[in-house]
């Protein structure tokens, strides 16, 4: 293109920050997000039914059954977008030979440990900021701790959700071991969520306050490398 072509075109537009979710993760993202804060709220006020918060979220959603089938809901919906998740991942492997391993994917790898490694030289001032890859150590630990967690919040529910038919072919006691795993598996859960992920994710310096790829899809050069 010539001087004059180039002049006469105008200022060149900066080119829009590349994707680094798509719009199927985005969706399910939210869908896991109002899910799972709707399963902790009716969950523990359930647990909870002799405090007055508990009561009032009671009465909100229409009592304890309502509370009951509330959370039944949450629990469909938010299991329902992992097992669109798993399948996705499931085509994506098999039908359109893409890569689940390596750089640029959610799966472990040798050099997570040396980001943790130099992350932590870098936190006692040992060392400068490191450079993470397109999804850091904290994210792959975010990603797994949802995906592996479900599976055990999902079969200690359904025994829940179904002792009777269960409990014909398994012991009681299984019965109510699945109501204390359950338990305290959402605590576990809250605690990562809401206290970990929110830290890491939201309101560490760099994105505060808060990370809006997750929602818009885009991110700068150096993080969708």
């Amino acid at each position: 293109m010539s001087q004059t072509q180039a002049t006469s075109a105008g200022p060149e537009k900066k080119s829009a920050a590349p994707m680094r979710f798509s719009v199927l993760s985005r969706l399910l993202h939210v869908a896991v997000m109002v899910g799972f804060t709707g399963l902790a709220l009716t969950g523990f006020s359930l647990k909870f039914g002799d405090q007055g918060w508990a009561q009032a979220v009671a009465w909100i959603f229409g009592g304890a059954s309502g509370l009951g089938s509330w959370h039944r809901g949450f629990a469909v919906l938010t299991y329902g977008a992992v097992f669109i998740h798993l399948c996705w991942l499931a085509y994506y492997k098999l039908l359109l030979k893409g890569r689940l391993t390596g750089p640029g994917t959610m799966f472990p790898a040798g050099r997570d440990f040396k980001d943790l490694a130099a992350h932590l030289k870098y936190f006692f001032a040992r060392g400068g900021e490191p450079a993470f890859g397109r999804f850091s150590y904290w994210e792959k630990l975010d990603y797994w701790a949802v995906l592996v967690g479900m599976h055990t919040m999902g079969a200690t529910g359904l025994l829940l959700w179904f002792p009777e038919f269960f409990a014909r072919f398994m012991p009681g006691w299984l019965i109510n071991l699945a109501l204390i795993l359950h338990l305290y598996e959402a605590i576990l859960a809250v605690a990562v969520k809401i206290v970990v992920h929110m830290f890491t994710a939201h309101l560490r310096p760099g994105v505060f306050p808060v990370e809006k790829s997750i929602f818009n899809g885009r991110a700068s050069e150096e993080r969708a490398s």
